[in-house]
């Protein structure tokens, strides 16, 4: 069962590239939308830990240094109307809580595909993995709460 579990968020991760990263720090509550990418598994992870690419010029850095706390949001479009005929203004996102730490030599190939810049990806970007504690995936059309 975990393991199908795992896959299926694995999947929902692989299939999007944009969450909202959310820390907080002194100065309160920070949040802004990155690019991520899934890791490939490690020995100790649950393959679920990602790269989220964050702008130097942000003070997510500063703000992980305080406490390495962060929130992901992923957010799912779904098509209207669904299969079966369903219609409305349908919500499903996963939400993922864990602790992110700088990534001392990105592989910047694998995070940035097709980088076309002058600049060097870590001029300009910051990369955090992002190791899951818990993930929950809210999905409003199989019922409120779901």
């Amino acid at each position: 069962m975990l393991d199908q579990l795992r896959a299926q968020m694995a999947a929902f991760l692989a299939a999007h590239d944009v969450c909202i990263l959310s820390t907080s720090g002194s100065q309160g509550a920070w949040a802004m939308p990155v690019r991520y990418r899934l890791l490939p598994a490690t020995p100790g992870d649950c393959g679920l830990a990602v790269a989220c690419l964050i702008p130097r010029w942000a003070d997510v850095a500063y703000y992980i240094e305080q406490d390495p706390h962060v929130l992901l949001v992923v957010h799912d479009p779904l098509p209207s109307p669904l299969p079966g005929g369903t219609t409305g203004r349908w919500l499903r996102w996963l939400q993922i809580e864990g602790a992110g730490e700088a990534i001392a030599s990105p592989n910047w190939a694998a995070l940035l595909p097709g980088w076309a810049s002058a600049a060097q990806p870590d001029a300009l970007c910051l990369a955090l993995r992002v190791t899951p504690t818990r993930l929950d995936l809210f999905d409003e059309t199989r019922g409120w709460g779901a």
